[in-house]
Parts: structure tokens; C-alpha cells; sequence
């Protein structure tokens, strides 16, 4: 096998999860894995998420003394600063929240800081793309593809360049799976752009187990896809594995490898974080 390891699980501590730490830790030694990574959602910085990655933080810490393979991480999604000073303002709620007509793209906020995240103990962090949050109507526009691909470049070229972000995940994910027939609609040089900002920052990337397994996504996307991360790892980028489960995790590894391999993927490629990167 050329995935060895997993830094993107959820566990019954993300708002949309399900899975058990114990039923990680078990099934991680059944396939294999030599760590597993609990990376439980902090999509804003309100009260709900902030209580459920404190509460994922505690409980992986504790489950660590039967399962030291888990490693406690978080996954952020990129905020609107507005919404994120809203919360700040509002202690810790969203509710009333209206969106500030601005003429330019918000600027851009994760959900903890550095300093919250190593009292908390967490190791790592998952930064991913969701969806857009640069204007006031970005919903209204969730399936035009030139726009999308501007904000997601943008997004995920701050989450490339920021001290928080360990792992940039899922890149390219869409959650209306609108490049998902042909990734070329992706401009190349927004991928170079952000492979250059990920290899001078030292960070990873994430072969993300759903672009190669989701129905939605066409052998040819499948393909492509694994020639990007493939291009990313030449250019020195080093490509982490994660299955991104909510439930029921399981072994995909045979689903996912033959398109690695195809690209010229083979065993010692796929990486662990290494201890150095890892927080405390």
C-alpha cells in the first residue's frame, strides 16, 4: 500500500459526524494505519464550533492513553472577516447577522488563533475550502465557474501562506461539483500559484479520498485529478492522505491507489505530517 496514514477523519465531535474515537482507533489498526487524524470542523468562531472543538480536543487527549496513533487536529473552513468580528462583537453568536455591502471580496478569517489552538492541545490543522464568502449574494453564484475558481484561488492561497494551516485540504472541492466532469476548466496557473505559496510555506497537501470515489466525479476528473496532486509532489510538496469519513470509516484505499499509481504515485509518496511540523 502507498497510504500508510489518514489526517482527515471526523468524529462524533463535528457537528455532521458520527463516527466514534474508539471505532477510529479500531478500525485505523485493522487497515493498517499507522496514525489516524481527528481533524473535527471549526467552520466559524461562534459558541456551537468552538464548544464542539473543545470538546473533541478533550476527548482525543483522553482516548489517547488506549490509542496514542490518534492525532488531535482541527479543519477550518475559511470566514468572512465581517461574520467572524460579528461573532467576536455578539459573544460568540451569529444570530442578526447581515452581510456589509463591500465593494471589494471580504477579507478572510479562521476560526481560532494559533495560541487558542495549542491550548486546546491540537497538533495540526486542515485548512479547506467550502464555499464562497466574498460578497454579500456569493450563494447566488455558486455555480459559475470562472467565479468560483477566482474565489477558491483565493482562498486557498491565504490558507497557503497562513502560520494555522498545516494540511491545505480537499483542494478544489465544490460542493456543487461544478469542475467535477473536467478539471482543466481550472486555469493552470492558478494551481502553480498555489503550489509555489504551499512549497515556500512548507505546508502539505491532501489527496482527499472523495475526488476519486465520489459518484459525481468522471474518470476523467479522477484522473486529472491525481496528475495535479502528482505535479504538486514534483514540484517538492509533500501530499498527505485523508478520507475526510463522517461515518462508518472504512479501508478505500483500493479504490483510490490504482489513480495514484497512475500518475506515477508509489510507496513513500503519500507522507505522514512529520514530527517537526507537528504542534507542541
Amino acid at each position: 500500500m502507498i497510504i500508510n496514514s489518514d489526517w482527515h477523519i471526523h468524529s462524533e465531535y463535528s457537528f455532521d459526524a458520527s463516527n466514534t474515537l474508539s471505532e477510529i482507533a479500531e478500525s485505523a489498526l485493522s487497515q493498517g494505519l499507522c496514525r489516524v487524524g481527528i481533524a473535527d470542523h471549526a467552520n466559524y468562531n461562534d459558541n456551537k464550533f468552538l464548544s464542539d472543538i473543545k470538546r473533541s480536543a478533550e476527548a482525543v487527549k483522553a482516548a489517547n492513553e488506549k490509542y496514542p496513533h490518534l492525532v488531535l487536529g482541527v479543519e477550518f473552513t475559511p470566514i468572512a472577516k465581517p461574520e467572524y468580528d460579528y461573532a467576536v462583537l455578539h459573544n460568540g453568536s451569529r444570530d442578526g447577522y447581515v452581510p456589509p455591502e463591500e465593494g471589494t471580496p471580504y477579507p478572510i478569517e479562521l476560526a481560532l488563533t494559533k495560541e487558542e489552538m495549542l491550548s486546546l492541545g491540537i497538533r495540526y490543522a486542515v485548512g479547506a475550502s467550502h464555499w464562497r464568502v466574498d460578497s454579500p449574494r456569493a450563494h447566488v453564484y455558486q455555480k459559475d465557474i470562472s467565479v468560483c475558481a477566482r474565489e477558491w484561488y483565493r482562498q486557498q492561497l491565504f490558507m497557503a501562506t497562513d502560520e494555522r494551516v498545516t494540511i491545505l485540504g480537499h483542494p478544489w472541492y465544490h460542493p456543487e461539483h461544478i469542475w467535477y466532469e473536467d478539471f482543466s476548466v481550472i486555469p493552470h496557473s492558478m494551481h502553480m500559484d498555489i503550489g509555489h505559496a504551499l512549497k515556500e510555506n512548507g505546508k502539505y497537501i491532501e489527496c482527499n479520498k472523495g475526488f476519486f470515489t465520489d459518484y459525481v466525479t468522471t474518470e476523467k476528473f479522477r484522473h486529472q485529478y491525481a496528475d495535479f496532486l502528482r505535479e504538486m509532489f514534483e514540484m517538492g510538496i509533500k501530499v498527505t492522505f485523508g478520507s475526510d469519513f463522517h461515518a462508518d470509516f472504512h479501508d478505500v484505499r483500493d479504490l483510490v491507489e490504482p489513480y495514484l499509481k497512475a500518475s506515477g504515485f508509489k510507496e513513500g509518496d503519500i507522507c505522514e505530517v512529520a514530527e517537526e511540523d507537528l504542534w507542541q
